[in-house]
């Protein structure tokens, strides 16, 4: 065994023991809620809708998957909320660490594909173009830069500018009126 492998498997992560201790924290909460609470009558259930919550599933996904309606499941989420932020920030790390993993995969595929210019003709420059902004979006969101810019304008409103303009519009005509002449037509 190398270093390599000896390293990943004493790294190895047991789902089924984190699952069972997540059922168990469940049950545990489950004491003080009322009996027809879902984490009463159906703990299982709970710990496994839970379990999509913390991985950012869908609530009508964790519906179908569980068959608890979207108000449970709701209602799951807001007494179980701290403990769903812990169980999120746990597998937020693990996908970074996955993220990581691939980036160095997509490197080495470019470094591929520099040297191959028959494999490259190949790919489509949609897919590159994809890859760049990708890239290019985490790179600046990794420096702080803002991946998005929200401006906020205060201004006159529709209403505002209407009377705006019918008060400009009776400055004018009181303007030309205070300097038109009186003239009288006499035919002859």
């Amino acid at each position: 065994m190398n270093d390599e492998t000896q390293t990943q498997s004493t790294e190895y992560h047991d789902v089924k023991k984190e699952k069972s201790e997540w059922f168990l924290e469940i049950r545990e909460r489950a004491k003080n809620l009322s009996r027809g609470s879902v984490e009463n009558y159906a703990p299982g259930i709970a710990a496994q809708a839970l379990w999509m919550l913390a991985q950012g599933g869908r609530i009508k996904t964790i519906s179908q998957k569980t068959g608890l309606g979207h108000e449970t499941i709701r209602k799951l989420e807001w007494r179980h909320n701290d403990t769903l932020e812990t169980k999120r920030k746990e597998f937020s790390m693990r996908y970074a660490i996955a993220a990581q993993e691939y980036t160095d995969l997509l490197f080495e595929k470019a470094e591929q594909l520099s040297n191959d210019p028959e494999a490259l003709s190949k790919i489509s420059p949609e897919k590159l173009a994809l890859t760049v902004g990708i890239m290019t979006d985490k790179a600046a969101q990794l420096t702080g830069m803002a991946g998005m810019v929200i401006e906020h304008r205060k201004g006159a409103s529709i209403d505002d500018a209407m009377k705006m303009i019918a008060e400009a519009k009776a400055k004018v005509a009181e303007r030309i009126k205070s300097q038109a002449v009186e003239a009288e037509i006499i035919e002859g």
